[in-house]
């Protein structure tokens, strides 16, 4: 049997293989039982419009939330159309939804139950006439408030809205490449069923009988049960194509709205832009920061990865100490620049993806103290919006964990509670402020930011009394990864890295500061993701989103297709890169040559 005939067999196991991962999505959903107390008062109920929300499945709700410890609960309807219920599994729910402190996942649109407290720190003064779209929107916030008391939940007497294709473009939209998932893989799917067809007819006949009869799989036995479940899986080979027509209709119908915000930040970029780059570069050094040295060569020659922002960068290394900076490094103009809208604005959405998406890393962070200390207090510079700190709290849960950084993201991570205090500043401006309040001090991927890390680590020592710990997380610039694949590596991030630091002249400078290195993580730490970044980087580049605000030239039909098609080639290589990592992982971790290390130190005496 060749490839091509064996397509619908292929396609048959990815439809069985996809229905038992999303009947694991909602299976696990807990079922509203009917022996509640009247409602508490300060539990508040948000519902969409059209929605009947009777009192006893208040109070089975608001009893439900008592009894789990819960300030947030999503009631979803056990009648749901089978495309809602479809829609709900991909939404990112699961039984872990709960424990994982970054789970982000919207809901069925109906009724979310909040505490008053979550209510008056997100600032909602209504409780009803809220959209579809909003509330499965609201559910994605309100899970960053209360990341470990949000929950769903089936209400059986809560009764359905038909769908609303027009709210369900809304949220398509909302959601970080949305529409793609949604619009661009039933397309694949209904053609990979269709070449089933001429590829092998008996088989091919099988895969869409398993297409039609996918719905039964998903939720047969579970706790949402679709009214229309036999009808949609009789003629599902016609209503699943309907419905896609349907959404492509609402879409083109819809106008996209116009972002006046997005306006203001394209004309801001084109008057920057106009004056070229030239100016965000201080005068090239012919000495190392680090040592003195004037052995310097050329490193690694780059471009912006994050946001492919124009100008070109250079690392240069110094040959006496091997430290790695880049040379000219950028102004603090050029700073402003290049940080702008990277980790806030229109990058907020994917760098708040990308923290979300590393716990094991944040939980490595934080075991790292447990064979030495119990932290009482612990700051970490350079937090963000808290996402390690949150993580930590798990394995130090008697800490007090507080965060500092230069942007507003403190404070948002004070809102979401993800640290007990937030500093917003310079760390060497606040010694005096932060002297001998903490037993614990974390800069993890920050010192490679900074401009002058010397000064970073003399404001550590003396913040810190003797026998508190520094624990500092890098980029590893001896890793092998950085000279193979050069530009496109991704922890030399340019322009934003500004120097490079191996861990030998790390705990050099640390001991000429009083302390004493405990421990040194090299592979334990590796990141195992080199290929699959450079791979990202690559595609990205080449195809060059031409919806940012710095791009040149207006967003056309053409050129949105060409970087679609881009990515879309992109993918295998991707995929590939991908799995590669994970095996060349295997090796990595147990040497000394990962691309991250973590050095843990203590103040002495």
């Amino acid at each position: 049997m060749s490839l091509f005939e064996a397509l619908p067999l292929i396609v048959t196991v990815a439809l069985v293989l996809n229905g038992f991962r999303l009947r694991g999505q909602v299976s696990w959903l807990p079922l509203l039982d009917d022996r509640g107390a009247p409602a508490e008062e300060r539990h508040r109920f948000l519902t969409a419009e059209g929605v009947h929300l009777d009192q006893p499945t208040k109070d089975n709700a608001s009893t439900w939330a008592r009894e789990h410890g819960l300030t947030v609960l999503e009631l979803v309807p056990r009648e749901l159309s089978v495309g809602q219920a479809i829609d709900l599994a991909h939404s990112g729910m699961g039984k872990n939804f709960v424990a994982d402190r970054f789970a982000h996942a919207r809901g069925a649109g109906h009724v979310i139950l909040i505490d008053e407290d979550i209510a008056r720190r997100e600032d909602l003064e209504r409780s009803e006439g809220f959209t579809r779209s909003e509330l499965t929107e609201l559910t994605v916030q309100l899970k960053r408030l209360a990341c470990t008391s949000t929950d769903f939940a089936v209400a059986p007497d809560l009764e359905a809205l038909p769908e609303d294709v027009e709210q369900r473009v809304h949220v398509l939209r909302a959601k970080y490449y949305g529409v793609r998932k949604h619009l661009v893989s039933p397309v694949v799917g209904y053609a990979l069923l269709i070449a089933g067809l001429f590829a092998s007819p008996w088989w091919g006949l099988g895969a869409l009988a398993a297409f039609s009869l996918q719905p039964y799989l998903i939720f047969a036995g579970s706790p949402i049960r679709p009214a229309d479940l036999h009808r949609h899986a009789l003629l599902r080979l016609v209503l699943g194509p309907v419905r896609w027509g349907r959404t492509v209709a609402a879409l083109s119908r819809m106008p996209v709205p116009v972002d006046t915000k997005f306006a203001e930040t394209r004309a801001r970029y084109e008057q920057d832009l106009a004056e070229g780059t030239r100016r965000f570069f201080e005068p090239r050094r012919h000495s190392c920061p680090w040592c003195g040295a004037g052995e310097l060569s050329v490193h690694v020659r780059g471009f912006d990865v994050m946001q492919n922002k124009p100008g070109q960068f250079v690392l240069d290394r110094c040959g006496s100490c091997g430290h790695v900076f880049q040379n000219p490094r950028l102004s603090l103009e050029g700073l402003e620049f290049y940080y702008r809208d990277c980790y806030d604005g229109y990058g907020s959405g994917l760098s708040e993806a990308a923290f979300d998406s590393n716990i094991a890393g944040y939980r490595a962070r934080a075991e790292m103290l447990r064979p030495f200390t119990t932290p009482r207090t612990w700051l970490d510079v350079g937090s963000g919006h808290g996402h390690f700190c949150n993580q930590a709290k798990e394995s130090w849960p008697e800490t007090e964990f507080h965060g500092l950084d230069m942007t507003d993201g403190i404070d948002e991570a004070v809102r979401r509670g993800w640290v007990e205090h937030g500093y917003r500043g310079m760390f060497p401006d606040l010694t005096e402020d932060l002297a001998g309040k903490y037993d614990v001090i974390s800069m993890h991927h920050y010192l490679e930011h900074t401009r002058e890390p010397f000064e970073e680590l003399d404001a550590a020592a003396k913040v810190l009394d003797a026998g508190g710990f520094l624990l500092i997380e890098l980029p590893n610039p001896e890793s092998r990864y950085g000279r193979i694949l050069r530009g496109v590596w991704m922890p030399w991030f340019q322009p934003q890295h500004q120097h490079m630091i191996p861990w030998r002249n790390l705990e050099r400078a640390l001991a000429d500061r009083g302390f004493s290195t405990v421990d040194v993580h090299l592979g334990e730490a590796n990141q195992a993701n080199d290929l699959v970044l450079a791979a990202l980087i690559t595609f990205n580049h080449l195809g060059k989103d031409p919806r940012a605000p710095w791009s040149e030239g207006e967003p056309t039909l053409l050129r949105r297709a060409r970087f679609l098609a881009v990515m879309t080639v992109g993918v295998p290589f991707i995929a590939l890169a991908f799995a590669a990592d994970k095996v060349i992982h295997l090796f990595l971790r147990r040497g000394k040559g990962g691309n991250t290390y973590r050095l843990l130190a203590r103040k002495d005496g």
